[in-house]
């Protein structure tokens, strides 16, 4: 696939997200003030892309189906949480302190660090999609088949995760996007990025 064939798929995803977006709102919204807690972080991102996956097949489910996908993947969500915390903690703190060192090569290393964590972002949008669309929902195969999308798919893959990360960027730093929905946006984007790479293979 092109990196052109990024863009219907992106614009795909705003209308899907804009025509429920007072669901939408009212997901993020349960979705980052459980994730204030740290431990449900997980258990309300994977709830996120449940209803997600629902509104995706044109199925308006909202805050049900955002439970359902909370109280369903709990045992598979906290451990990848776990993981994400234990990566982008130890990868941050590799940044700051690289920021804080007075020496040349201080700044490449930081700017790899930049880019290890921008990988491991994109890495789990995929992965998570892939989590979603998958018969078994296993997070192994979802690993595999999210690294596959970014290798064999890399321009089609990086314009998509460049939306992400301006997205995630943007809710990080201004904390507006959460509150308008920018999470549930995230996923849709993810689930219809992978579910156009499927029809590919099919095709």
């Amino acid at each position: 696939m092109q990196a052109k064939t990024a863009f219907p798929v992106i614009w795909d995803s705003i209308k899907i997200w804009w025509k429920d977006w007072a669901n939408q709102v009212l997901v993020a919204l349960s979705a980052v003030l459980l994730s204030l807690t740290v431990v449900l972080y997980p258990l309300a991102l994977f709830g996120v892309y449940e209803q997600a996956l629902d509104l995706s097949h044109g199925i308006r489910t909202g805050i049900l189906g955002f439970w359902k996908g909370f109280k369903t993947y709990w045992r598979v969500s906290l451990p990848w949480g776990l993981l994400n915390l234990l990566v982008i903690g130890f990868l941050g703190f590799n940044t700051w302190f690289y920021l804080n060192v007075d020496h040349p090569i201080a700044l490449v290393l930081m700017a790899l660090m930049l880019g290890l964590v921008s990988f491991w972002l994109i890495w789990q949008f995929y992965t998570v999609s892939c989590f979603f669309l998958q018969e078994e929902k296993e997070l192994k195969p979802a690993w595999k088949n999210g690294l596959a999308i970014i290798l064999l798919q890399p321009g089609y893959a990086i314009v998509i995760a460049l939306v992400m990360l301006i997205l995630v960027g943007l809710s990080l730093t201004t904390f507006i996007p959460f509150f308008l929905g920018s999470v549930p946006l995230i996923a849709i984007l993810g689930l219809r990025a992978v579910q156009e790479t499927i029809k590919q293979d099919d095709a």
